[in-house]
């Protein structure tokens, strides 16, 4: 286990965003969080990185024991901890560079220090990794919306924490960079052994990367388990309100086709 979730909940004001949330995060996982708008995804997320203190229940990390989450901080919950959160500007006239080498901060020895040549060369790993090499010089004010979700991305994966909270990460980018940005984490899970929490709105990249998917809807867990598990019709109905049909690939994973609406409300009235 890397962290557990314990009974969370969490309101803003008197607005329950989340109703008693448990889950376990294993090491070397990818979990999925999906859900409509508005279900909690996005507050889960923060409250397991600490921004948000929930009301009851606590997050714990195996590596600290039963050391509540909120007693850990600075440095220590950042090299822990990674974050790619849903809205990210960057407005400095830095270069790419300078902006995925901010996420060593957490790994200097003071404020005063400066960063040596074991953070470029992580830096310069990612980069690589990423597809980053020809925008390396360039200024973030100038990229593309999709190039500096990825630059936002390279910035966590440098700061090498143990557990990446990756809040619509794909989202903005093409079905290619979607698909390679997902490869790229799963193997980072399974050859460093990294916690992965994504919260995802598409079904099917799910589907075909997470091990577990946990499925939210007004702030309460409805299902989790492997895509196999939790993906049907009937809980897709239930979750989001939509008929869809559920095909399998040669691996055995289902991939959803939504129904068009006059299709579906076709078919009820020939069952009715």
């Amino acid at each position: 286990m890397s962290l557990c979730a314990e009974h969370i909940h969490f309101s803003y004001r008197d607005k329950t965003v989340l109703a008693g949330v448990d889950f376990t995060l294993q090491q070397g996982e990818v979990f999925g969080l999906l859900g409509p708008n508005g279900s909690g995804k996005s507050t889960c997320l923060k409250t397991v990185l600490g921004y948000l203190k929930p009301s009851s229940g606590r997050i714990v990390f195996a590596r600290f024991g039963s050391l509540p989450y909120g007693l850990l901080v600075g440095k220590e919950v950042a090299r822990r901890v990674a974050f790619v959160p849903q809205q990210t500007a960057l407005h400095s006239a830095i270069t790419v560079f300078e902006a995925i080498l901010m996420g060593r901060l957490p790994h200097l020895a003071d404020r005063w220090s400066g960063y040596g040549a074991e953070d470029k060369k992580s830096v310069r790993e990612v980069v690589e990794a990423l597809g980053l090499c020809d925008l390396v010089d360039r200024n973030v004010t100038c990229l593309s919306g999709g190039e500096l979700q990825k630059v936002i991305i390279a910035r966590c994966l440098v700061q090498e924490s143990d557990i990446l909270l990756l809040d619509e990460a794909t989202a903005g980018l093409d079905l290619n960079h979607a698909v390679e940005i997902m490869e790229f984490m799963r193997r980072k899970a399974k050859e460093e052994s990294k916690s992965i929490v994504a919260v995802l709105h598409d079904v099917n990249l799910a589907s075909q990367y997470c091990d577990r998917i946990a499925l939210l809807k007004k702030g309460c867990l409805r299902y989790i388990g492997t895509p196999e598990e939790v993906i049907s019709e009937t809980v897709l109905e239930e979750i989001y309100g939509i008929r869809a049909k559920i095909g399998y690939d040669d691996g055995g994973k289902p991939f959803v086709l939504p129904r068009r609406i006059e299709t579906a409300e076709r078919e009820v009235a020939n069952v009715c």
